[in-house]
Protein backbone atom coordinates (compact mmCIF):
# COMPACT_ATOMS: atom_id res chain seq x y z
CA UNK A 1 0.00 0.00 0.00
CA UNK A 2 1.35 3.10 -0.89
CA UNK A 3 1.76 6.25 1.14
CA UNK A 4 -0.05 9.21 0.12
CA UNK A 5 0.24 12.90 1.55
CA UNK A 6 -2.55 15.72 1.32
CA UNK A 7 -2.39 19.09 1.73
CA UNK A 8 -5.33 21.37 2.41
CA UNK A 9 -6.20 24.14 4.08
CA UNK A 10 -9.67 22.79 5.02
CA UNK A 11 -9.85 19.89 7.80
CA UNK A 12 -13.39 19.37 5.88
CA UNK A 13 -11.74 18.38 2.68
CA UNK A 14 -8.89 16.65 4.61
CA UNK A 15 -11.65 14.39 6.09
CA UNK A 16 -13.66 13.49 2.87
CA UNK A 17 -9.90 12.71 1.19
CA UNK A 18 -8.95 10.52 3.78
CA UNK A 19 -12.58 8.81 3.38
CA UNK A 20 -12.03 8.53 -0.56
CA UNK A 21 -8.74 7.02 -0.47
CA UNK A 22 -7.98 5.33 3.01
CA UNK A 23 -8.57 2.10 2.03
CA UNK A 24 -6.15 1.75 -1.24
CA UNK A 25 -3.84 3.95 0.28
CA UNK A 26 -1.96 4.99 3.62
CA UNK A 27 -3.09 8.63 3.57
CA UNK A 28 -1.16 11.11 5.49
CA UNK A 29 -2.76 14.38 6.52
CA UNK A 30 -0.76 17.36 6.85
CA UNK A 31 -2.73 20.22 8.75
CA UNK A 32 -2.25 23.96 8.05
CA UNK A 33 -2.31 26.71 10.81
CA UNK A 34 -1.53 30.65 10.95
CA UNK A 35 2.25 29.67 11.96
CA UNK A 36 2.36 27.08 8.74
CA UNK A 37 5.33 28.29 6.47
CA UNK A 38 5.94 27.20 3.12
CA UNK A 39 9.27 26.10 4.22
CA UNK A 40 8.57 24.28 7.25
CA UNK A 41 5.73 22.61 5.65
CA UNK A 42 7.70 21.35 2.63
CA UNK A 43 10.63 20.17 5.21
CA UNK A 44 7.78 18.40 7.02
CA UNK A 45 6.34 17.00 3.84
CA UNK A 46 9.68 15.38 2.53
CA UNK A 47 10.58 14.19 5.96
CA UNK A 48 7.10 11.66 5.85
CA UNK A 49 8.80 9.30 3.60
CA UNK A 50 5.71 9.62 1.34
CA UNK A 51 5.35 7.58 -1.82
CA UNK A 52 3.53 11.06 -3.42
CA UNK A 53 1.72 13.94 -2.60
CA UNK A 54 -1.51 15.55 -3.36
CA UNK A 55 -2.29 19.32 -3.00
CA UNK A 56 -5.08 21.70 -2.68
CA UNK A 57 -4.35 24.72 -4.94
CA UNK A 58 -5.67 27.53 -3.51
CA UNK A 59 -4.18 26.79 -0.04
CA UNK A 60 -5.24 30.75 1.12
CA UNK A 61 -8.66 30.49 0.92
CA UNK A 62 -9.61 30.81 4.24
CA UNK A 63 -6.90 33.39 5.41
CA UNK A 64 -4.40 31.59 7.69
CA UNK A 65 -1.47 31.60 5.31
CA UNK A 66 -0.32 34.00 2.69
CA UNK A 67 0.96 31.49 -0.14
CA UNK A 68 -0.65 28.42 -2.14
CA UNK A 69 0.40 25.02 -3.74
CA UNK A 70 2.66 26.85 -6.17
CA UNK A 71 4.76 28.40 -3.75
CA UNK A 72 4.96 25.05 -1.99
CA UNK A 73 6.03 23.09 -4.78
CA UNK A 74 8.61 25.42 -5.47
CA UNK A 75 10.48 25.22 -1.77
CA UNK A 76 9.70 20.96 -2.39
CA UNK A 77 11.98 21.27 -5.88
CA UNK A 78 14.30 23.35 -4.29
CA UNK A 79 15.09 19.86 -2.53
CA UNK A 80 13.72 17.22 -4.88
CA UNK A 81 13.55 18.79 -8.51
CA UNK A 82 11.41 15.16 -9.40
CA UNK A 83 9.57 14.52 -6.41
CA UNK A 84 6.31 12.90 -7.46
CA UNK A 85 2.94 15.42 -6.72
CA UNK A 86 -0.57 16.32 -8.36
CA UNK A 87 -2.91 19.14 -7.88
CA UNK A 88 -6.81 19.10 -7.16
CA UNK A 89 -8.46 22.37 -7.12
CA UNK A 90 -11.67 23.31 -7.53
CA UNK A 91 -9.82 27.00 -9.09
CA UNK A 92 -8.49 24.65 -12.15
CA UNK A 93 -8.53 28.06 -14.41
CA UNK A 94 -6.73 29.89 -11.34
CA UNK A 95 -4.28 27.19 -11.14
CA UNK A 96 -3.40 27.03 -14.84
CA UNK A 97 -2.08 30.06 -14.62
CA UNK A 98 0.21 29.60 -11.96
CA UNK A 99 1.27 26.19 -12.30
CA UNK A 100 3.87 25.62 -15.32
CA UNK A 101 3.26 21.52 -15.97
CA UNK A 102 -0.69 21.52 -17.24
CA UNK A 103 -0.81 17.96 -16.26
CA UNK A 104 -0.37 18.41 -12.78
CA UNK A 105 -4.50 19.90 -12.00
CA UNK A 106 -7.01 18.17 -12.11
CA UNK A 107 -10.68 19.19 -10.70
CA UNK A 108 -11.07 18.79 -6.97
CA UNK A 109 -14.97 17.89 -7.60
CA UNK A 110 -14.72 14.92 -10.16
CA UNK A 111 -11.30 13.52 -8.96
CA UNK A 112 -13.19 13.47 -5.84
CA UNK A 113 -16.06 12.03 -7.00
CA UNK A 114 -17.09 10.69 -10.26
CA UNK A 115 -14.16 9.94 -11.15
CA UNK A 116 -12.37 8.65 -7.84
CA UNK A 117 -11.76 5.51 -9.26
CA UNK A 118 -9.44 7.10 -12.05
CA UNK A 119 -8.16 9.38 -9.49
CA UNK A 120 -6.96 6.33 -7.45
CA UNK A 121 -5.66 4.50 -10.14
CA UNK A 122 -3.64 7.71 -11.44
CA UNK A 123 -1.99 8.27 -7.87
CA UNK A 124 -0.89 4.29 -8.07
CA UNK A 125 0.49 4.88 -11.18
CA UNK A 126 2.81 8.11 -10.48
CA UNK A 127 4.02 6.31 -7.37
CA UNK A 128 4.79 2.96 -9.10
CA UNK A 129 6.65 4.82 -11.47
CA UNK A 130 8.59 6.90 -9.52
CA UNK A 131 9.72 4.37 -7.53
CA UNK A 132 10.41 2.00 -10.99
CA UNK A 133 12.58 5.12 -11.72
CA UNK A 134 14.74 5.56 -8.86
CA UNK A 135 15.48 1.90 -8.79
CA UNK A 136 16.30 1.39 -12.51
CA UNK A 137 18.76 4.73 -12.09
CA UNK A 138 20.05 3.01 -8.66
CA UNK A 139 20.80 0.11 -10.22
CA UNK A 140 22.26 1.27 -13.76
CA UNK A 141 24.32 3.16 -11.64
CA UNK A 142 25.85 0.87 -9.49
CA UNK A 143 26.30 -1.67 -12.87
CA UNK A 144 28.48 1.42 -14.02
CA UNK A 145 30.22 1.82 -10.88
CA UNK A 146 30.96 -1.75 -10.92
CA UNK A 147 32.33 -1.69 -14.52
CA UNK A 148 33.79 1.64 -13.49
CA UNK A 149 36.44 0.46 -11.42
CA UNK A 150 36.91 -3.26 -12.73
CA UNK A 151 37.50 -2.12 -16.53
CA UNK A 152 36.75 1.62 -17.31
CA UNK A 153 33.77 3.28 -18.88
CA UNK A 154 33.70 5.02 -22.36
CA UNK A 155 33.02 8.10 -22.88
CA UNK A 156 29.02 7.82 -23.54
CA UNK A 157 29.49 5.63 -20.28
CA UNK A 158 30.85 7.91 -18.33
CA UNK A 159 28.50 10.78 -19.64
CA UNK A 160 25.50 8.31 -18.35
CA UNK A 161 27.09 7.73 -15.05
CA UNK A 162 27.25 11.39 -14.58
CA UNK A 163 23.62 12.00 -16.16
CA UNK A 164 22.35 9.14 -13.28
CA UNK A 165 24.44 10.70 -10.48
CA UNK A 166 22.90 14.23 -10.93
CA UNK A 167 19.59 12.95 -11.53
CA UNK A 168 19.42 11.12 -7.84
CA UNK A 169 21.28 13.91 -7.17
CA UNK A 170 18.17 15.27 -7.23
CA UNK A 171 15.85 13.15 -5.37
CA UNK A 172 15.27 12.64 -1.39
CA UNK A 173 14.38 8.88 -2.17
CA UNK A 174 18.20 8.06 -3.17
CA UNK A 175 19.74 8.90 -0.76
CA UNK A 176 23.22 6.45 -0.26
CA UNK A 177 23.69 6.47 -4.18
CA UNK A 178 27.76 6.81 -4.50
CA UNK A 179 29.23 9.52 -3.25
CA UNK A 180 30.65 12.72 -5.01
CA UNK A 181 33.81 12.48 -3.62
CA UNK A 182 34.08 8.87 -4.93
CA UNK A 183 34.42 10.31 -8.49
CA UNK A 184 37.51 10.98 -11.05
CA UNK A 185 38.40 14.06 -11.24
CA UNK A 186 37.20 14.60 -15.04
CA UNK A 187 33.94 13.46 -13.79
CA UNK A 188 33.33 16.04 -10.79
CA UNK A 189 34.67 18.93 -13.77
CA UNK A 190 31.83 17.38 -15.69
CA UNK A 191 29.56 17.63 -13.01
CA UNK A 192 30.32 20.81 -12.35
CA UNK A 193 29.75 21.95 -15.94
CA UNK A 194 26.55 20.13 -15.63
CA UNK A 195 25.46 22.45 -12.98
CA UNK A 196 26.84 25.28 -13.96
CA UNK A 197 24.63 24.88 -17.69
CA UNK A 198 21.74 24.49 -16.02
CA UNK A 199 21.95 27.26 -13.65
CA UNK A 200 22.99 29.44 -16.75
CA UNK A 201 19.11 28.05 -18.20
CA UNK A 202 17.45 28.56 -14.97
CA UNK A 203 18.56 32.13 -15.09
CA UNK A 204 17.13 33.27 -19.06
CA UNK A 205 13.98 31.57 -18.05
CA UNK A 206 11.82 34.71 -17.38
CA UNK A 207 9.75 34.92 -14.01
CA UNK A 208 5.95 34.32 -14.49
CA UNK A 209 4.75 37.04 -12.63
Amino acid sequence: MYKIGYVDEDKGQRNSFYHFLKDDFEVVLFEITEETESKSLAEEILASSLDMLVLDFRLDENGLIDFNADELIEKIQEINKHYPLVIITSHELDALDHIPNANLVNGKDEMLGAKIDIFKQKLNKIAVSYKATIDSSQAELEELEKRRETEGLAPDDEDRYVELNNFLDQTVSAKGHISRSFYSEDTNKKLDELISKTEELLNKIPDSE
